[in-house]
Parts: structure tokens; sequence; C-alpha cells
């Protein structure tokens, strides 16, 4: 079996698709650090005295800033996932035969 010939096109849409996987990723750790932080950091520390009760102003800016970049996370997957269906079918096309 011998795999498919990838054109320029297919090249430009893989590696489109592992940018914006890259960007995923990105976006990932910028919701989860903002979530944690606005979440469980800022509660707890203000509870401690370690920090001022005027940081509690800062929760819902990093609560939306987290829900966006999750969002954003999401969606971006799901189209690199649409972008990159197929890919072993097209570079060995008779291997699921």
């Amino acid at each position: 079996m011998d795999p498919g010939i990838l054109t320029s096109d297919d090249w430009l849409i893989r590696l489109q698709a592992l940018r914006i996987m890259w960007t995923c990723l990105v976006l990932a750790f910028v919701a989860a650090t903002s979530l944690v932080i606005a979440h469980a950091v800022i509660p707890s520390a203000i509870d401690s005295g370690t920090i001022n009760e005027k940081y509690k102003k800062f929760r819902l800016p990093l609560y939306l800033t987290g829900a966006g970049a999750f969002f954003a996370d999401v969606i971006l997957f799901l189209y690199a996932l649409s972008l990159a269906t197929g890919i072993i079918s097209d570079i060995y096309p008779t291997f699921w035969q």
C-alpha cells in the first residue's frame, strides 16, 4: 500500500489546523489560570487576610476572561478538528478497506 501524495493545499490545511490547535492549548492555559485565580485563590486569600477586600473586584473580569477563553477554545478546537478530519484516509486511502 503506497501512501497518497499530499498537495501544497493539503499541507496548508494541515498547517492551519496545527496552528489552531496550538492556539487552543494557549487558550486552555488562559482559561484554567484565570478561573482558578477567580474561584480559588482570591477568595481564599481574602478569607485568610493575605490580601485586602478590594481585590474581590477582580473576580468578575477573571471569570469572564476564563469563560470567554474556554468557549473560544471549544469553538476553535471543533473548527481545527473539522479541518483535520480524514488525514489518515487522505494519506492512506486504502487503509480502511
